[in-house]
């Protein structure tokens, strides 16, 4: 929990002190940018790195090796006396990233289903309060301390969680066969960099610019290629034949579009609060106090998190999956029909932490009974992923649309577009029932053509 914290604030406490690293480094708006950027690229890109040494190599050992580049990241940015160090150093914090898979592994390793389906639900919770609280901490702190405090407070934070990783959880030997796949790795790493950047950088650059297609085009080509070489290297970094299985790919598909009505909200709400009252739409919130908005949903999602283990043990993992979704899915029309409204930012915003809550604690579960424990790590490494890109893009066209939306007469978006946003969020999110109800029983899912690999995670749940 200590670890996935660390990783879930870091996301979102550098928004308030941009323009402080802008004004100390003299840097432009579009360059500090770059902060925010190449953090998410370099998270979706190893994420999946981090989950497959992870099952080599032992857990416990790559987790701590994780926390320590992590911590040394955010030094590297606190040291920095111009903009490139500092964004070196966010680049290099990414690869927090990987704390999320190898938690999920870690619990199905070493505890009775019960238990570890409370825990996932305790370390999936923590992604919601994180993006809840990244924005009033990181305000507070740099208000006393400036944006080099907050980095050095980071690192702090990264030290305890390594320290607590090392001192409380059991030591586990992995596979010890098999090797690290770097060709795969640099083409996953390319296949979502690219795609990432363009689509982040797409409001600056043009949708149509050479830089945005060119990006896009190097995404399609390396993951093309990267599925020819998984095909043909003895131990690939993904093993396809496992993600080919219906329960994973579905697991994957849901986290997709469920997702994006998670990625909306995160970025709407604070925008729509921070508005000036005389723009029609907004609150005017400062931006210190803005995030204080998503703290309902936020502590909701601690509570459903743990709460879903019990429902999994009871139930198996379609009904509450189904249950997390279809809350989804009325948050974001709450959201849609009083989207300026306080209440109804409050009102929708605690349901989808609700549902978050119960989704996410539930999609690990899933993975865990469909997958062997040896390929556990890179299974949730890849649903990790599906759910950062997810999230990025979904944020990113929302923030398409807004912009869109704005006048020739005014600086200010039309109440419309985040109506439009959370509608079609809502209608992404009620198809992710679709693959729900194509969830195999755990008896039934031998036919899946992945041979040796059947064998699921002898300490994971029942899907009912």
């Amino acid at each position: 929990m200590v670890s996935s914290f660390a990783y879930a604030t870091a996301q979102n406490t550098i928004v308030p002190v941009i323009p402080q690293v802008q004004e100390a480094t003299g840097s432009s708006a579009s360059q500090v940018a770059w902060m925010i950027t190449g953090f998410f690229v370099s998270s979706a890109g190893l994420t999946v790195l981090t989950g497959r040494p992870g099952d080599l190599f032992g857990r416990k050992r790559v987790l701590c090796a994780i926390l320590a580049i992590f911590g040394g990241g955010a030094a590297i940015a606190a040291l920095g006396n111009s903009l490139a160090p500092i964004i070196a150093g966010r680049v290099v914090m990414g690869v927090g990233g990987g704390v999320f898979p190898l938690a999920y592994a870690i619990l199905s390793a070493h505890l009775p289903r019960d238990r570890a389906a409370f825990g996932m639900g305790l370390i999936s919770s923590m992604f919601g309060v994180g993006g809840a609280l990244g924005l009033p901490l990181g305000g507070l702190v740099a208000g006393h301390f400036g944006h080099k405090g907050l980095f050095w407070a980071t690192a702090a934070v990264a030290l305890l969680a390594l320290a607590t990783v090392a001192g409380a959880i059991p030591s586990d030997r992995g596979e010890r066969t098999g090797t690290v796949d770097w060709l795969g790795a640099i083409l996953l790493t390319l296949a979502l960099g690219g795609p990432l950047t363009a689509v982040s950088r797409a409001e600056e650059w043009g949708w149509a610019a050479p830089w945005t297609l060119g990006l896009l085009a190097l995404g399609a080509v390396a993951f093309a290629v990267f599925l020819v070489v998984e095909r043909k290297v003895s131990h690939p970094l993904v093993d396809l034949d496992v993600m080919r299985r219906r329960n994973v790919w579905a697991a994957n598909l849901v986290t997709l579009l469920a997702t994006t009505g998670h990625g909306v909200m995160f970025f709407l709400v604070p925008q729509i609060v921070q508005l000036p009252k005389s723009s029609g739409v907004g609150l005017g919130v400062d931006v210190d106090h803005s995030g204080l908005f998503l703290l309902p949903g936020a502590v909701l999602l601690i509570f459903a998190g743990p709460l879903t283990g019990r429902l999994v043990a009871r139930f198996g993992t379609r009904l509450p999956l189904a249950l997390g979704v279809a809350l989804g899915c009325a948050g974001l029309v709450i959201l849609a029909a009083g989207s300026s409204q306080p209440v109804a930012l409050l009102t929708g915003g605690a349901v989808l932490g609700l549902a978050g809550g119960v989704t996410y604690a539930t999609l690990p579960m899933l993975i865990a009974d469909s997958v062997p424990l040896t390929d556990l790590g890179s299974a949730n490494g890849v649903n990790t992923i599906v759910r950062h890109v997810s999230m990025a893009v979904s944020a990113q066209l929302a923030a398409a649309l807004v912009v869109s939306s704005i006048p020739a007469s005014s600086p200010y978006p039309q109440w419309w577009a985040f109506t439009a946003n959370y509608g079609a969020a809502a209608v992404l999110a009620a198809l992710a029932l679709i693959p729900i109800g194509l969830l195999r029983p755990r008896q039934t899912a031998a036919p899946d053509p992945v041979g040796e690999h059947d064998a699921a995670a002898p300490t994971t749940p029942q899907i009912r």
